[in-house]
């Protein structure tokens, strides 16, 4: 049949010769088949699946930041689990910070097995807000995959309007996976500095002191301080 493993006719199982008599042993599909599994649960949208570490392009040579949040991103991945801290991706939009975080949550998936998991911040907020008519998934099922993954992928940090409940749920969110020792990678379009006269914010502003201080503890910064490479290809295609 088209599609089975020709190792174990897709049973799952080998059987193999050991002292002179047949034992079986499971087939390393079933260790690639769960590795599939977790992607999928890992709920990395459509649009960056196509991410990895080998496909992020040191595109502008002027930019040393590239290459530099590349390197620290794969040394993240290599010493896994012997990390103490997650990454927290900082710079303009367009810079790759979203790339390097899905890499690295699926190549830690698809090498070593981690359970991880994506949630874009802002669709988060919205998914919640949804819940309170009790007519999709409770708010409890919403955030369990949140709070309890190996590793998480926070993007867009920053983005929902900063309401006290927006801000009270960050904390709860980051602060629950601080006490249990969770790794969190988080992505955000905004820095610790800003221009007051042009109406700028800092990631502090967007997040309260009490999460950008929490996100100290938990996150080693990577900057990217590079030009918008969706706006650099858009000019290259006219």
């Amino acid at each position: 049949m088209v599609g089975l493993c020709q190792r174990c006719d897709g049973t799952g199982w080998v059987v193999e010769e050991r002292d002179g008599r047949q034992v079986c042993r499971p087939c390393a599909c079933q260790l690639e088949r769960r590795r599939e599994e977790l992607v999928r649960e890992a709920a990395i949208p459509e649009r960056f699946r196509h991410c990895t570490l080998e496909s992020f392009q040191l595109w502008n040579p002027h930019d040393p930041s590239l290459a530099q949040a590349k390197r620290r991103t794969q040394e993240f991945v290599e010493a896994w689990p012997l990390v103490q801290k997650g990454l927290l991706f900082m710079g303009p939009c367009g810079t790759g910070k979203t790339h390097l975080a899905v890499a690295a949550l699926a190549e830690l998936v698809r090498r070593k097995g981690v359970r991880g998991f994506y949630v874009n911040f802002l669709d988060l907020v919205v998914q919640l807000q949804m819940s309170f008519d009790g007519t999709g998934p409770s708010r409890g099922e919403i955030l369990e995959p949140v709070l309890t993954a190996e590793l998480v992928v926070l993007d867009e940090l920053g983005a929902a309007r900063p309401t006290p409940w927006v801000m009270d749920l960050l904390y709860y969110v980051l602060n629950t996976r601080y006490l249990g020792k969770r790794i969190t990678v988080c992505t955000t379009n905004y820095t610790d500095v800003a221009n007051r006269e042009r109406g700028e914010e800092t990631l502090a502003d967007r997040l309260s002191a009490p999460v950008r201080s929490r996100l100290y503890e938990m996150c080693e910064e990577v900057r990217l301080y590079g030009e918008d490479y969706r706006q650099h290809m858009a000019k290259r295609r006219r």
